[in-house]
């Protein structure tokens, strides 16, 4: 298990356990009810295409109607379990087991649609309103994998040691109580005659199977994309399905498109999950690659169009969001001076509209009406240089559009740079020896442009010669560009472990950054980077 999980120990907040559990019970009765909706339309339609999984052992299984008892505590010690579990880190890990065999079954649901074969008289007993409930909603399809079964052995395993109790007795009646009730709910699965052998076998391998890779997710983003691929896939192909059959319009034709569509969502959001999974996904620019410019190259709109249409609408919503809210500040990106020739600001990335009046503030303090008066009293020993630090891995950068702005309004020149960060991807995830690397070439940029500047003056003494502008800029402007931003000035010594997060709480009040985003130990290690030797591998 990765060490970023294993350091989360502290327990979880009522608050916190009950939205684990609803997005848990969210997806799984999403997901569940949709596979079922596709499998019973398509029985309906063309039954042939509906596999049968009984075999001649299942002959022999009796029907206990009492099994429904068992059967039923499957959704109770769901619900129980996100409250016995002790630790933030243990919460966690059960919502990656249960969402990934969730996301995992109905993925082979759709593929491989099953129905139970035998036929199930409702008992007059007792027990009969539980099976008409169970009739009521639970169709005899979404057969292989059994979900109860891999939710039995899931929540068996992340209940295992949670009786932390010094006498041997109790921790071993517990365990014992536990394996009696999870063996129970398996088995209540064929004796209800809900589900075949061969469903239970499958349900036991997607339970081994989650617990051997659940134990190898980094954090909850990989779950997140994965699971955000899955369900679009499936919402994608079963509504081509049901549209295609409920006009009869070139049937296989708007099928094949709704698959076609369904898959590419399905691979892009899963490759996205796969870069979230590497320990260093950026040392390189391969997953989002840009052009010089900072434009988003077409093959990377090849992989990855819908979560770049996702992430630029989010900028467009965000940018309309702090205008809309934030009408009483005029400026809400103010350049900080980290001396008398440089200064630093972190943005969302600018629309387009808003490049002008944004570089007239930084560079002369003032709005548009105010410009022209503004350069007439420029001296014109001032000169100019913007350097844009992109590090929105998702959207195109603005650096082209202020390029443009610029030029047209004082030649200054625009240097752009991109460090490749996925959307709250912890800082720490990228080697000490890239930001090292990048706030050197800022350096190199800032003193070979001062050396310019002073010889287009023809005076070495000329102070104030030359103003660097330092741009940090992701999607939102809320954490990563904020979050390197400090790490630079750590890096030029401006701010210290002691006054940074004062430094914070003062210039970002609005910053989204977390302990876990931006850890202590990489503040520190940046702030005393001359002192240490730092790794160059991963």
């Amino acid at each position: 298990m990765s060490t970023h999980l294993l350091s989360t120990t502290r327990a979880p907040s009522k608050s916190t356990r009950l939205r684990h559990l609803a997005l848990a019970l969210s997806i799984f009765y999403l997901l569940y009810n949709v596979t079922t909706l596709y499998s019973v339309s398509l029985y309906k339609l063309y039954p042939s295409t509906i596999h049968n999984l009984a075999t001649p052992f299942d002959s022999a299984i009796p029907f206990i109607p009492a099994m429904i008892v068992p059967y039923s505590w499957s959704l109770i010690l769901f619900v129980v379990s996100f409250f016995l579990v002790r630790t933030s880190t243990q919460l966690s890990l059960l919502s990656y087991r249960v969402i990934l065999a969730t996301i995992f079954a109905c993925l082979i649901f759709y593929f491989y649609p099953a129905r139970f074969s035998f036929n199930r008289l409702i008992p007059d007993d007792w027990t009969q309103f539980g099976y008409q409930f169970l009739q009521l909603v639970d169709k005899p399809f979404n057969q292989l994998p059994s979900l109860h079964v891999s939710y039995a052995i899931l929540l068996g395993v992340s209940l295992w040691d949670i009786a932390g109790s010094e006498k041997s007795w109790v921790s071993g009646a517990y365990r014992l109580l536990l394996t009696g009730i999870c063996t129970l709910i398996a088995l209540s699965t064929v004796l209800t005659y809900q589900h075949h052998l061969l469903d239970m076998l499958g349900g036991a391998v997607l339970a081994i199977l989650v617990l051997m890779l659940s134990n190898q997710i980094r954090n909850a983003l990989v779950i997140k994309y994965l699971a955000v691929g899955s369900i679009g896939f499936l919402l994608i192909a079963i509504a081509g399905f049901c549209f295609a059959n409920m006009s009869m319009i070139a049937f296989e034709s708007i099928e094949t498109l709704a698959i076609i569509i369904a898959l590419y969502w399905l691979i892009s959001f899963t490759t996205l999950a796969y870069a979230y999974q590497q320990a260093k996904p950026m040392r390189d620019a391969r997953w989002f690659q840009k052009s010089y410019n900072g434009r988003l190259t077409l093959y990377t709109w090849m992989k990855f169009a819908p979560i770049i249409i996702i992430y630029n609408g989010m900028s467009f919503l965000g940018q309309w969001y702090f205008k809309v809210f934030s009408k009483g500040q005029r400026h809400l990106l103010t350049p900080y001076s980290i001396n008398n020739r440089g200064k630093v600001v972190a943005s969302a990335r600018l629309m387009r509209n808003d490049i002008s009046s944004h570089l007239t503030y930084w560079l002369f303090g003032c709005d548009s009406l105010e410009r022209s008066r503004s350069l007439e009293k420029l001296p014109p020993s001032v000169h100019y240089q913007i350097i844009v630090i992109d590090l929105a891995a998702e959207i195109s950068s603005h650096a082209d559009h202020l390029e443009a702005a610029a030029k047209n309004m004082t030649s200054t020149p625009v240097h752009y740079l991109y460090l490749p960060l996925l959307d709250l991807q912890p800082l720490s995830d990228v080697l000490l020896k890239d930001y090292i690397d990048l706030f050197k070439r800022i350096d190199a940029l800032t003193q070979s442009a001062e050396t310019r500047a002073i010889t287009a003056n023809n005076d070495s003494h000329i102070e104030n010669s030359l103003t660097t502008i330092i741009n940090f800029h992701c999607v939102m402007g809320l954490s990563r560009s904020i979050g390197v931003q400090v790490l630079y000035l750590l890096y030029c010594g401006t701010l210290t472990v002691h006054n940074y997060q004062s430094w914070l709480e003062k210039h970002y009040p609005h910053a989204h950054l977390k302990d876990d985003y931006l850890p202590q130990s990489l503040v520190e290690t940046m702030a005393n980077y001359k002192s240490v030797t730092y790794s160059t591998a991963p």
